[in-house]
């Protein structure tokens, strides 16, 4: 187990096998959407997870390394065959990183390849998108990535659409405002006041397309304390 443990993450009594990955600093070292090049080496890791595993293990990946050393298929049979209980496919090869469009066919043909869960992925940044994935691949669920960047209220607006055929309307600027405070909250409170720094990204992201945004987000790239940070963006808010 001690082999593969590099490549695991458990979230909540699930271990997840994390082949997507495509930061350089992590495929260098041979890790991440890297093992799409290795797949006798894919396989060992997911055989050994599994069978050391005291819960379900998944796996996620993408459909390849470039374009040409497409796998995804071969990976989703792997996985089926060595006991993982459902895989998440994003739609891009590493080469890709996060341009151009995700495969929608290169999903469809993964689901149809296995009998275990099929999670679609890339791309899903509102109710169409999701109800796309779900109507062109056939998958049994979608995993949501960079659309939940500043809008984390894209779950329950896709939720409701798949369900009832309507739209949610969008969140107030009061509703958006108390979000972002509760997202300070909740950071300081696990990492302490260094989570300020990181979370000028994400108010980035809140306030992106808004009135005088970027001259906002400038004001508080300084800023390192909670309470100066809040105070500035209630006073933007304002503002709006």
């Amino acid at each position: 187990m001690a082999y593969a443990t590099k490549y695991v993450s458990k979230i909540a009594d699930v271990i997840d096998i994390n082949m997507g990955c495509p930061a350089p600093k992590v495929v260098k070292n041979g890790d991440g959407s890297k093992l799409l090049l290795d797949l006798e080496k894919a396989e060992k890791i997911m055989k050994t997870v599994v069978e050391n595993a005291s819960v379900p293990v998944t796996l996620k990946y993408r459909k390849g390394w470039d374009k040409e050393n497409i796998v995804a298929v071969e990976i989703a049979k792997i996985a089926q065959k060595v006991g993982i209980s459902a895989i998440t496919i994003h739609g891009r090869t590493r080469t890709q990183f996060y341009s151009g469009t995700a495969d929608l066919e290169i999903i469809k043909q993964v689901k149809q390849a296995v009998n275990i869960p099929v999670i679609g992925n890339g791309d899903i940044i509102n109710e169409e998108t999701a109800y796309e994935m779900f109507q062109e691949t056939g998958v049994d669920g979608i995993m949501i990535g960079r659309g939940a960047f500043g809008n984390p209220w894209i779950f329950q607006k896709i939720a409701y659409f798949l369900e009832t055929g309507k739209k949610l309307p969008d969140p107030t600027i009061k509703e958006k405002l108390e979000i972002v405070k509760k997202h300070i909250h909740l950071a300081v409170e696990e990492k302490g006041e260094i989570a300020i720094k990181e979370l000028r990204k994400h108010i980035a992201w809140y306030t992106k397309n808004l009135k005088n945004a970027s001259e906002f987000r400038n004001n508080i790239n300084k800023i390192e304390t909670q309470n100066e940070l809040i105070k500035k963006i209630e006073e933007y808010f304002e503002t709006l």
